[in-house]
């Protein structure tokens, strides 16, 4: 696997400007319908009576046995609509699955290929919006502003440096914003920034409560029935979870020492997983491991298999 490195290129346009990439890993669904909320409420693990104009929410769509099936955004759109964001590897299989239950209601869910997500960075992206006429959404995460007719979307990510995703039509968003960076760059900062990512470091075989959905803010243990409630609320109040994702360090790995991934992570013996590592532009190494909950708050001391010792900086959060 290739890993990422942050260019110093990138890393001044950041401080000094902003950047703007595709993120092709995601995909836009658009829902629309009566009784649409009804019928999502008992299908996702965030209540979606949060879900305002001004504020999107954050979620998974799980299977009767707990599963994941896909990590979702979700924001409002034009009308009724609702606009709902998902890795690009699941999208298809998401909005089947979306549809199967759907039935006595009148639904119109499905991909808009035309529609794309966007990365936008930097301590000037507050110029770049008001070049896109969109207003600045509020400091929450995930919190959301439109342009006036209502066809783009800004979704706060990030709070420091500022970091939007803009959804939109994709022809639009790079006439309007021309010089785009390689997607690399994004993954780069991703992971330094510990921002996992359905996919990449997690999948079906990791519940999402062992992927942080908690720290994400995006499960309701209060709003009633959903599918998969019951393995989540188990999880939750016996103890279920004792693995997490974390956002670590690597002080001595360098490019050319940088281990092949997924890599085990020790103490006395193997227990967890280095699920991925970007450089940033100092050649500094990051990674999001999968950890024993108990070993770092007991601060155990944890290395690569060759020695390099793991410095662990936090749990993976919004």
């Amino acid at each position: 696997m290739l890993i990422p490195s942050l260019s110093s290129q990138t890393a001044g346009q950041l401080l000094n400007g902003h950047i703007v990439a595709g993120r092709s890993c995601w995909s836009v669904l658009k829902a629309s319908g009566d009784g649409l909320r009804d019928y999502l409420q008992g299908q996702i693990t965030q209540d979606i009576t949060r879900l305002t104009p001004e504020q999107g929410i954050y979620t998974c769509l799980l299977t009767p046995q707990g599963k994941a099936v896909s990590e979702l955004y979700i924001c409002e759109g034009k009308g009724d609509e609702l606009v709902m964001l998902t890795p690009t590897s699941v999208a298809v299989e998401t909005v089947a699955r979306l549809r199967r239950f759907s039935l006595g209601y009148q639904l119109r869910i499905g991909l808009v290929d035309e529609i794309g997500v966007f990365s936008l960075q930097g301590t000037h992206t507050g110029t770049a919006l008001a070049g896109l006429d969109l207003p600045e959404p509020q400091d929450n995460w995930l919190a959301c502003s439109r342009d006036a007719q209502g066809e783009l979307l800004a979704i706060l990510m990030l709070r420091e440096p500022r970091g939007f995703w803009l959804v939109g039509r994709k022809q639009a968003i790079v006439e309007q914003l021309p010089s785009q960076l390689a997607e690399d760059q994004c993954e780069a900062m991703r992971i330094i920034r510990g921002l996992p990512r359905f996919g990449a470091e997690w999948d079906a075989s990791l519940h999402p409560l062992n992927a942080n959905l908690i720290e994400f803010d995006g499960v309701s243990f209060d709003k009633g029935c959903y599918v998969g409630q019951e393995v989540t609320s188990r999880m939750r109040w016996r103890g279920g979870i004792k693995k997490k994702l974390y956002r670590v360090q690597l002080p001595d790995t360098r490019h050319d020492t940088a281990p092949s991934l997924p890599c085990p992570v020790c103490s006395a013996h193997a227990i967890g997983e280095i699920r991925s590592l970007a450089f940033d532009a100092d050649s500094q190494c990051f990674g999001i491991a999968l950890l024993p909950i108990e070993s770092v708050n007991e601060e155990t001391p944890l290395h690569l298999e060759n020695g390099e010792s793991i410095r662990v900086i936090e749990p993976c959060h919004a």
